[in-house]
């Protein structure tokens, strides 16, 4: 028996273009509502370490405010190259 189209497969039902579609425009949404909700931490985080630098030079005494404000430098970038570390061993 010769198969209806050369190949060996049959074209895609109507319901199957649907159910792509339908998938494809699912996952345009959740990646779209995954970057708004990046941005708002981005912003968030952004406004937490200018709070933090604030409460720094309100709590600390003078003399002290540059090794603190060092420190609390030097955890960010810890944290930073721990979470980037991660993220690119969970990505491997």
């Amino acid at each position: 028996m010769a198969d209806p189209v050369p190949g060996g497969t049959l074209p895609p039902s109507p319901e199957d273009r649907r159910r792509e579609t339908r998938e494809s425009l699912v996952a345009f949404v959740i990646t779209g509502l995954t970057g708004i909700v990046l941005l708002l931490v981005l912003v968030a985080t952004m406004q937490f370490y200018f709070a933090v630098q604030e409460a720094i030079r309100y709590w600390v005494a003078d003399p002290y405010v540059p090794f603190v404000n060092g420190a609390f430098f030097l955890a960010v970038i810890v944290i930073g190259i721990f979470l980037v570390v991660r993220l690119v061993r969970r990505g491997s």
